[in-house]
């Protein structure tokens, strides 16, 4: 029998996808957290899990563990000792059985379930990422080490847990359920016996909110008070192109064309930087008033990749932090909001009603008014995947109004 089992980490790296490593441990005997080592040197590898690699015959078989580094120990501490006993009792000539060797665990299944969507087509980091959080989050809360124990309150208890304490706002907590519920039917759970009618009704919904957009003097406010020329053209562009987060860290100068007859900016996927959202590459024309901007840059940053880059060159992290930090300056703050009142810790004084991706509601609701609701042209501009998402930017039109101003 095969008689040693490993410890290591699987992790997506950098311009490589989804790998495995040994893991690191400190003087102290501990996981050493989000990092491997992998190529012969330590890595950073902070979106990933730790697994149980164990030998049949030449075939390997992973069991995860989830990816926290204490819990991860010490089951593979447990793991360890119970293949000493194996392999002691082989050596005797006694023969063990056990119990539920045929039996998958739930995090067994959120292993192979991860793994699986790691390797499908077109799949994005983000998708990755969102199901690792799900899986992740509702074994934290979920008591249950086995699909059919899993009972309607573990589900429950874990969408208030998102809403709760990880801050998940409603429409993104419902959204989660529904992926949650794919999950379930993967462990060979059937959510509709599970979860009764009207509980299901409950975690699904949430309440619609109007979609709020920066108004072009707030948006002259920023670009006016931000902390360097390159900053300024970064609000002016998400704000006349409606990138998503992840898109506006991601162009470069090879995605801008036609500066000279018709502007367009290539929005694509990109392995050696990172993965845009699942299938929406897209050619995004660009407003006339960013092309000066634009043909600056490039004159002086002739040897810069990446537009909106670090110093070094890398994608940067701290866009949101610039965004509020701007905001602040510029007197910009709502004064009410939990960031506003904050007085102390890093992020004090931080206003909640400034996001990067409030930049692409505000593209997203003026295209719509411009193009008189022509659903389908601004989806081909945004690159959202449905009419659904694309209609909840759609504003009440005037004759509503007028209609509305009439009645009373």
């Amino acid at each position: 029998m095969n008689r040693t089992i490993s410890l290591i980490r699987y992790a997506r790296v950098d311009g490589k996808g989804w790998r495995r490593g040994s893991v690191v441990l400190t003087k102290q005997g501990r996981i050493k957290p989000d990092v491997m080592i992998y190529g012969g040197s330590e890595i950073p590898c902070p979106d990933g899990r730790y697994q149980i690699v164990k030998h049949n015959g030449t075939k390997k078989i992973y069991t995860d563990l989830g990816n926290d580094p204490a819990d991860a120990l010490a089951q593979f501490k447990a793991a360890e000792s119970k293949q000493s006993v194996r392999v002691a009792a082989s050596r005797a000539g006694i023969e063990l059985v056990e119990d539920d060797s045929t039996r998958k665990t739930i995090r067994q299944y959120a292993g192979s379930f991860l793994e699986m969507h790691a390797n499908l087509p077109h799949r994005s980091g983000d998708s990755a990422k969102r199901y690792t959080i799900i899986t992740d989050t509702f074994l934290s809360v979920c008591k249950a080490r086995y699909p059919e124990d899993i009972t309607q309150e573990d589900v429950i208890l874990w969408c208030g847990y998102m809403q709760r304490e990880l801050g998940y706002e409603p429409r993104t907590r419902a959204d989660r359920y529904m992926s949650l519920r794919g999950f379930l039917r993967y462990c060979g759970v059937d959510p509709g016996k599970l979860i009764d009618r009207g509980t299901h009704t409950l975690l699904k919904k949430y309440t619609q909110k109007e979609p709020n957009m920066y108004e072009p003097e707030v948006v002259a406010k920023l670009i006016e008070h931000s902390a360097s020329p390159n900053r300024a053209l970064l609000w002016d562009f998400a704000y006349k192109t409606g990138l998503r987060d992840s898109e506006l860290k991601h162009v470069t100068r090879h995605d801008l064309h036609g500066l000279d007859t018709k502007p367009m900016l290539h929005v694509k996927e990109r392995d050696e930087l990172g993965h845009i959202k699942d299938s929406e590459e897209r050619m995004v024309e660009l407003h006339p008033s960013l092309v000066p901007q634009l043909k600056r840059w490039l004159k002086e940053n002739p040897t810069k990749k990446l537009l909106f880059g670090t110093v070094n060159d890398k994608p940067d992290t701290k866009m949101l932090f610039a965004l509020k930090a701007t905001a602040r300056r510029a007197g910009l703050n709502c004064g009410h909001c939990t960031g506003c009142l904050r007085t102390t810790g890093k992020n004090k004084n931080e206003c909640g009603e400034y996001t990067l991706h409030r930049f692409r509601r505000t593209y997203t609701t003026r295209m719509l008014k411009a193009c008189e609701g022509d659903l389908r042209s601004v989806m081909k501009r945004t690159g959202h995947s449905d009419l659904a998402s694309v209609m909840r930017y759609l504003a009440p039109s005037a004759h509503v109004r007028e209609a509305l101003a009439k009645a009373f």
